[in-house]
């Protein structure tokens, strides 16, 4: 009885995982409430990760072609610290009203935030005297 129980668990948690994967890689805005919940984390997830790696690229052309005029790394930073916090608070506003939506409002939200704001910072930073950055 208890090997039935054991691989009954098993065959349970194989399929978890299985649809766990999948639902990774082919991530759409419909479904259940849950499904479309962890759909809105997955792309938050995404575009923050693209942000970051635009953020370290822009941080990378301001120190290695800093020449004492233009962004400077450190303002940079501490400009993004401010915007993370402006981004945070504004999407919390949104869900204060709460409901099953509200993960998902909020994850839309920053993921927006994040893909708008990873724009604007190339825009800035990708002067011709600092060198192009790559969009």
């Amino acid at each position: 009885m208890l090997k039935i129980c054991f691989y009954t668990a098993l065959v349970f948690f194989s399929a978890l995982v299985q649809s766990s994967e999948s639902a990774t890689t082919s991530c759409t805005m419909d479904g259940t409430q849950l499904e479309m919940n962890d759909c809105a984390a997955q792309k938050h997830q995404e575009q923050q990760a693209l942000f970051d790696n635009a953020l370290a690229e822009v941080l990378a052309i301001a120190k290695s072609k800093n020449q004492g005029f233009g962004p400077q790394p450190e303002d940079i930073q501490t400009t993004q610290d401010a915007w993370l916090n402006y981004a945070e608070q504004h999407c919390h506003l949104l869900i204060t009203w709460g409901g099953s939506m509200a993960a998902m409002q909020y994850h839309l939200c920053m993921a927006d935030l994040y893909e708008q704001h990873k724009k604007e910072i190339q825009a800035h930073i990708c002067h011709p005297a600092l060198g192009s950055c790559a969009q």
